[in-house]
């Protein structure tokens, strides 16, 4: 019933132009936030980041239900896409971000990505910019294993009913996975899956490297945010670059292909932009064979950041930006707004014409 009304729905939006997203329609399927409470945990895309009212809901009382309430909530918005609506109230907080744009959207229906990043979850490192300190104190009780098992059983029930297209990335995101409870049944899941795992790399997990060997489209990512001990330390709070250095090797010799390790980079103006540790991160990347890097910011700190408070910011990530481009690395900016992203880009193709990288 579910998949005839989503081929419905999809048969008729394909004929139009109408108002929406790439993970709108890609169908984003994010299970993002604290399981133990009746917040709205499951939606479709990430913006809420920045301060942004995203389309979501809370976790139903089983996966099924979980499953169709975020069905019907996407066929809302989607249907809210339409030109002549003039008040929108389900996608009311997407008319405010700069990918939601009236376009002949492609959309078959089927889950294209899906973001594992349920709370309370452990982590053991200590980034002074992370705002998750209470979620990652957890404890088993009986509100957090009822909202793990519900939203387990709504990815099962997903791809029991064939929501989750074959080729669709997974991400792996809640808390530090080497050291989750839920460790196995997560890696289990993912198992002939490519997924990415967000792994902050203190230690070295052999299913995760498994899973590289097996899928030549996973990855793992780490937020590197350093190119040398001391920076790593003040930002990580721990002295242990060395050994992050050595599991990231034992990563790269378990990968089936080059470009499976991805390093993320929080571009921190006055704290890791100097030339060292950019030079640095970059011997780094071309040592293992690294072939892509995210570039961010502290998007808890700058929730709404703009042109003209981010000056600074602009510089720091085109110094970066720059050398990445001199070095035929591979990148991207997800997390910036369009008009940031074509300042960074525009301010990096000057110092590289200028002949100053």
């Amino acid at each position: 019933m579910i998949k005839k009304y989503i081929n419905a729905l999809s048969s008729y939006i394909s004929k139009k132009k109408y108002y929406s997203c790439p993970m709108i329609n890609g169908f984003f399927l994010q299970f993002d936030g604290r399981v133990d409470t009746d917040h709205k945990v499951v939606g479709m895309c990430y913006e809420d980041l920045r301060g942004i009212d995203i389309p979501a809901v809370a976790l139903g009382k089983t996966g099924k239900e979980t499953i169709e309430k975020i069905i019907q909530l996407r066929a809302g918005v989607i249907s809210e896409g339409e030109p002549s609506i003039t008040e929108r109230v389900l996608a009311k907080g997407c008319e405010k971000c700069g990918y939601y744009k009236l376009d002949r959207w492609k959309n078959d229906g089927l889950v294209k990505f899906l973001n594992l990043s349920m709370y309370p979850a452990p982590c053991q490192g200590k980034c002074f910019y992370c705002s998750y300190e209470n979620d990652l104190k957890f404890e088993k009780t009986e509100a957090v294993v009822e909202g793990y098992n519900v939203v387990f059983d709504a990815i099962e029930y997903a791809i029991e009913i064939g929501l989750i297209a074959p080729d669709a990335e997974w991400q792996i995101s809640s808390g530090e996975i080497t050291i989750h409870p839920y460790k196995d049944r997560i890696l289990d899941i993912v198992k002939n899956r490519s997924a990415t795992f967000y792994t902050n790399a203190f230690l070295y997990d052999e299913k995760i490297g498994a899973n590289l060997k097996a899928n030549p489209n996973s990855k793992i990512n780490l937020s590197i945010d350093a190119g040398t001990a001391e920076t790593w330390r003040k930002i990580k709070g721990f002295d242990n670059f060395k050994d992050v250095m050595g599991n990231l090797e034992k990563y790269q010799k378990s990968s089936s292909r080059a470009g499976q390790i991805v390093l993320k980079y929080i571009v921190l103006p006055d704290i890791n932009t100097g030339q060292e540790d950019y030079t640095q991160v970059i011997k780094i990347m071309n040592a293992l064979g690294v072939k892509h890097m995210s570039l961010a910011y502290d998007v808890i700190a700058n929730p709404n950041i703009s042109m003209e408070t981010s000056e600074k910011l602009i510089g720091a990530a085109g110094c970066l930006l720059a050398m990445l481009k001199k070095n035929n690395i591979k990148f991207d900016m997800h997390l910036f707004a369009p008009n940031e992203r074509e300042s960074i880009q525009a301010f990096a193709n000057k110092l590289l014409a200028s002949g100053k990288v």
